[in-house]
């Protein structure tokens, strides 16, 4: 492994505080919309802007950024749909019987069969889809007949409600019939955009207790995948809040189902009418919503529930892919484990240097210092494991967290593949033409086969995390197979 040929560093200015190297750092545009960012008055302490930050057309809020305030809400510093995340898998099979052409072929029709691009009726009840917003992972794990074991690489047990849980009448009164009927057509979906499933072989082992710890294996098989809330949780998101890349006829639609949602239910009087006009229909990108308030706790308990929903729809597409490994290599349950399951959209309270903060993360997930764990536990041991996607046609890699995290706000990057694109761009990667990716969508059943580039994108921003002691690479993995939607 090659990482790190260019000197790492991090730069405040502005208010940002950016990880970045020559050639990772980002253009002005971007960089003037993080120091804006920075500059408002509800924003506590630097933005964080991670090595594979950009900004997407039509977002309030960069990528790969974490921001902090003290005591608001605010839904446009972070994604409409909240627990957008990625599972990884590790599975029995190895490389050498699971790895060929023919296997990944039947492997990957089953599974995108099995996980169409849309459908016409819901495959789970109006009540199973309120279970799953108040449980959460555990909730998708009894309802398909999971062992707990293999869901407990899931971040904060699945589930973002406490132990004493929410009241159903509460998500009711926040939800609406609208937002529930979309989460069941979508649900145990991947969804389309820049989601995806991969199939992927261990290359290489950097760290060899934790993988030996968290069951990764030379040669073995993982599979990868991104997803989340889907539907449901975007709704959610677009009913609390009007975001750019809503299309104006949507925003009309918004607003007549906004109406009675934030108008006729909860607190009656002009005042209360008011504040909710302010918060929820305003055209503001960043609308700060006090956290602590009626409408800040029923925010707050829709953000829970977008994630919970996430987390249980994650499983469902997990056990949808065991089943088509099952079916197509033959074998139980036996040997498959969740590695790491993190969301990386997503608002939460957190402590951050002693104080509760508010940490909103657009495309970067929570990572934990190794000292955030009790003593004699795993984590504490190796730090908690996460995921870094390259693309299709470069590697991946797990990474374990370290304790420079706390200069992140517990954050790192969800993926390199802006990174890995730019380097293919400017020229600064090589092909490697003799190793390839069948790439499967919903077009078409035959896969297509495309060629990979050289590394030089991804180690740049593993560099990152490794020196500056966010995170350090334990495994390089590479895809064999994808399907896109």
């Amino acid at each position: 492994m090659s990482v790190g040929q260019a000197e790492a560093a991090v730069r405040e200015a502005g208010g940002v505080r950016l990880l970045s190297t020559e050639r990772t750092a980002p253009g002005e545009e971007t960089l003037s919309r993080l120091r804006d960012i920075a500059g408002l008055p509800f924003v506590r302490g630097p933005v964080v802007a991670l090595g594979d930050v950009h900004w997407k057309p039509r977002m309030e809020t960069p990528s790969s950024t974490a921001t902090a305030t003290e005591g608001e809400i605010v839904l446009g510093l972070s994604s409409s749909s909240q627990n957008c995340g990625m599972t990884v898998l590790s599975t029995p099979f190895g490389a050498e019987e699971a790895g060929e052409h023919s296997f990944l072929v039947r492997l990957m029709t089953r599974i995108r069969e099995a996980i169409p691009r849309s459908r016409r009726e819901p495959i789970i009840t109006r009540d199973e889809a309120i279970g799953f917003a108040l449980g959460g992972a555990a909730a998708a794990g009894r309802r398909y007949g999971l062992d707990p074991a293999v869901l407990e690489g899931i971040e904060e047990g699945g589930s973002l409600f406490g132990p004493g849980g929410a009241d159903r009448d509460e998500l009711l009164s926040a939800v609406d019939e609208a937002a529930l009927e979309k989460g069941r057509l979508s649900f145990a979906f991947i969804g389309g955009g820049n989601h995806f499933l991969e199939v992927q072989a261990v290359e290489e082992i950097l760290d060899q207790e934790a993988c030996r710890a968290l069951g990764i294996a030379p040669g073995r098989i993982m599979v990868m995948f991104h997803t989340g809330s889907e539907r449901f949780g975007s709704d959610l998101g677009r009913l609390y809040s009007v975001r750019l890349k809503t299309s104006p006829n949507r925003r009309r639609k918004y607003f007549f189902r906004k109406i009675p949602l934030h108008l006729m239910r909860g607190r009656p009087g002009l005042s209360s009418a008011a504040a909710r006009m302010g918060y929820f229909f305003s055209r503001r990108p960043y609308v700060p919503v006090p956290a602590d308030s009626p409408d800040g706790r029923r925010l707050a308990l829709t953000l829970k529930a977008a994630g919970n929903y996430g987390y249980a729809n994650r499983v469902a597409v997990l056990d949808l892919i065991l089943r088509a490994m099952k079916e197509t290599a033959g074998g139980g349950t036996e040997g498959f484990r969740v590695v790491a399951d993190l969301s990386h959209n997503v608002i939460a309270r957190e402590a951050v240097d002693g104080r509760e903060l508010w940490v909103h993360r657009h495309n970067s997930v929570r990572l934990r210092p190794p000292s955030a764990f009790p003593e004699g536990s795993l984590y504490r041991r190796i730090g908690q494991p996460s995921m870094l996607p390259g693309t299709n046609r470069s590697s991946s890699y797990i990474l374990l967290s370290r304790e420079g995290t706390a200069r992140t706000l517990n954050s790192a990057d969800h993926g390199a593949g802006r990174t890995v694109e730019l380097f293919e761009e400017r020229g600064w990667c090589r092909p490697r033409p003799e190793r390839r990716t069948l790439k499967f969508g919903y077009g078409s059943p035959a896969p297509e086969i495309v060629t990979h580039v050289s590394d030089e994108g991804i180690e740049e921003v593993v560099s990152l995390l490794a020196r500056n002691g966010v995170a350090v690479p334990a495994a390089r993995l590479r895809p064999l197979a994808v399907l896109k939607g």
